[in-house]
């Protein structure tokens, strides 16, 4: 899928300013609203879109994200995107679909599927209305599309800032398609808001003590644990995002974290710590507002594999928390099974643990455990749950 390729890269077009800015949300756009995008363009194709070059498919994707998503003038629009195609022998058709396009305007949408007109996939659509209903699955799709805010934790004084929602010294960054780390000197992590829900939630927990951390890259928990822990020992079986966990490492100055590459099912440790920490690998379906590309790796498959290998990690991580020691939980999915389910498995499997409420904040807490709805609580979707292991 191009466009599932293209949101991979490495996004550093060589621009800066606006120019950099409008192709980082053309990017984006192109990516989140794919489904609407290809519905709009079919109707003005003479040719199957599966059947044209992956070039050519998303050119005219990118412009038919110009015209309808970012309302960008017709005439700039279509003319751009054919110049991007110059010399290339389909750049009449993508100038003809264009202009029609932009001539006529999106067929209606009123009786469009709903995975159509919010561009999610049909069967993961279909689930949520299925648990949620229609409106409020309508809703979360909404709060998946819009572009996100960028934020961090401030050390320093930030009365200039928005502030955020949940965390007194968590403050909102303005968008100006510039590296928001360019404008400051205060050494800040940029995340959601609920990651650092989660993270300081976790470091109040470890104070003092030691901590291992399972799936760690690239350090947005790390930043807040090492803050508070006695030392912490970082691990993560991805080799390229830890080192970008060792370029926040050294621009944060982190002085107590220890980086490991390993798989989190095989640990290479003897000794136990006072809390381990799994940053469980997920669907992600809590995120997709920030990893716009992340729906499209959707499947029941991919649900399937994501909660066998969850429990594989709650199994090898149990076992090495010390008698009195904490256990923590999260993911940044909101499916049950990957969740709630995973919570009363490893309670059955482990009844040597006892859940350890959080109490803040409390108004994203639900019996004892963190739980984020993005539409209701206005940051991305994460839970967290803890486990106190008996003495």
């Amino acid at each position: 899928m191009v466009i599932e390729s293209l949101a991979g890269m490495d996004h550093n077009f060589n621009l800066s300013g606006r120019d950099r800015a409008f192709a980082l949300r053309l990017l984006r756009e192109t990516t989140v609203w794919q489904v609407r995008l290809d519905r709009a363009l079919a109707s003005f194709c003479s040719k199957p879109l599966g059947d044209l070059d992956v070039i050519v498919l998303a050119a005219l994707r990118a412009g038919a994200a110009q015209l309808i998503i970012l309302h960008t003038p017709s005439h700039a629009a279509v003319s751009a995107t054919v110049s991007a195609l110059s010399g290339h022998r389909a750049s009449g058709l993508v100038n003809a679909v264009l202009r029609k396009l932009a001539k006529e305007g999106e067929p209606d949408t009123v009786k469009a599927p709903l995975n159509e007109i919010w561009s999610h996939p049909p069967s993961l659509t279909a689930r949520w209305v299925s648990r949620f209903g229609r409106e409020k699955t309508e809703k979360l799709m909404e709060w998946n599309n819009s572009v996100p805010d960028i934020g961090s934790c401030f050390p320093g004084m930030t009365e200039n800032l928005e502030k955020g929602l949940y965390i007194d010294d968590y403050r909102i960054l303005e968008r100006t398609g510039m590296n928001p780390l360019h404008s400051t000197t205060e050494k800040i992590y940029i995340q959601d808001e609920a990651a650092a829900v989660v993270a300081k939630a976790a470091a109040e927990l470890a104070k003092g003590g030691s901590v291992l951390e399972i799936g760690a890259a690239p350090g947005g928990k790390t930043h807040h644990l090492q803050a508070t822990a006695d030392y912490v020992v970082s691990v993560d079986s991805s080799l390229s995002r830890m080192r970008r966990w060792l370029e926040n490492m050294a621009r944060l100055e982190w002085c107590n974290s220890i980086p490991v590459v390993a798989d989190g099912r095989m640990l290479p440790f003897k000794d136990s710590f006072d809390l381990v920490f799994i940053d469980a690998p997920c669907t992600n379906t809590g995120v997709y507002r920030r990893r716009c590309d992340a729906r499209w790796k959707w499947s029941d498959e991919y649900l399937e594999n994501s909660v066998a290998l969850q429990r594989e990690l709650l199994r090898s991580a149990a076992e090495l928390v010390v008698p009195g020691g904490i256990l923590i939980y999260s993911t940044c999915s909101l499916e049950e099974e990957e969740n709630r389910s995973q919570v009363e498995w490893f309670e059955k499997n482990a009844d040597y643990f006892h859940l350890q409420s959080f109490s803040e904040p409390h108004e994203l807490v639900r019996d004892g455990m963190i739980c984020i709805f993005p539409p209701d609580h206005g940051i991305d979707g994460l839970f967290a749950a803890a486990w106190r292991r008996d003495q």
